[in-house]
């Protein structure tokens, strides 16, 4: 039979069988006198325990090895499937489970989960989609740096900021903050950078890396916040930004 007969057969295509001969899995017959390869019913054969051992979750690059084994004791091998396969579903279940959070709070998909509850929340308190955005840009470079030990650090520092009675006052500093003009009253960028490191200082330096190393304001982490915001931000909300860095005692901007 010529290969086009024989992925018929086997309910595969063709280019799947080109696969299976480079990876050498699947012998490559020799072409007949017209150029076809012919392949026999041994070759269906071995094909069919192929695809029998792949829907089982066998990597293919450990295929040849069971065909060509004479062990019948594959016990151990299908007792690493049945590891990885309960991997797998550890992790899709974990994988649905997050996706549910997102969905139930109506956050976007691109946020850490975790943190999906909270973007509800300051909707909610009423913050402005510009500060939603620059929020939720902010946790997913956090997320990202503190890695999956030290997203429960961020959690708790959301948890503190979503806590009645400071929910408040932190809408109504970034409703100020949103609504500062480019070229405002330096008067008022002081006040709103005095209110910002009065009223948030305390919540902002209990945030430290896993290990408490260092405060998240130090070194490298606050060049990149840096970067954002001067990208982020007008004129007048850089200079507060500046100032409650400042008083916090970050680094100067680099």
């Amino acid at each position: 039979m010529r290969s086009s007969d024989l992925a018929s057969l086997a309910d595969v295509t063709v280019r799947t069988l080109r696969h299976y001969h480079r990876i050498g899995i699947l012998p490559e017959p020799e072409r007949d006198p017209s150029g076809y390869r012919r392949y026999t019913i041994h070759d269906l054969i071995r094909l069919l325990r192929i695809k029998r051992l792949a829907a089982l979750g066998l990597p293919l690059d450990r295929v040849a090895g069971v065909l060509d084994s004479e062990e019948e004791d594959h016990d151990d091998l299908l007792g690493d499937l049945e590891r990885e396969l309960d991997a797998q579903i550890a992790r899709l279940t974990r994988q649905r489970t997050l996706l549910g959070v997102i969905r139930e709070h109506r956050a976007s998909p691109d946020v850490p989960p975790e943190l999906a509850r909270f973007f509800e929340t300051f909707a909610l308190a009423g913050a402005s989609p510009a500060m939603n955005r620059i929020d939720r840009d902010q946790s997913v470079l956090l997320a990202h740096l503190l890695g999956e030990e030290g997203v429960p650090h961020l959690t708790g520092f959301y948890e503190r900021i979503a806590a009645p009675g400071t929910i408040e006052v932190v809408t109504e500093l970034a409703r100020r903050f949103d609504r500062l003009e480019a070229d405002a009253d330096p008067a008022v960028v002081g006040r709103l950078a005095d209110d910002f490191a009065e009223r948030m200082g305390a919540l902002v330096a209990e945030l430290t890396w896993p290990d408490g190393r260092d405060n998240l304001l130090d070194g490298k982490l606050y060049g990149l916040f840096d970067q954002y915001m001067r990208d982020a931000l007008n004129p007048a909300q850089k200079i507060v930004i500046a100032r409650v860095m400042e008083r916090l005692g970050a680094p100067p901007g680099r």
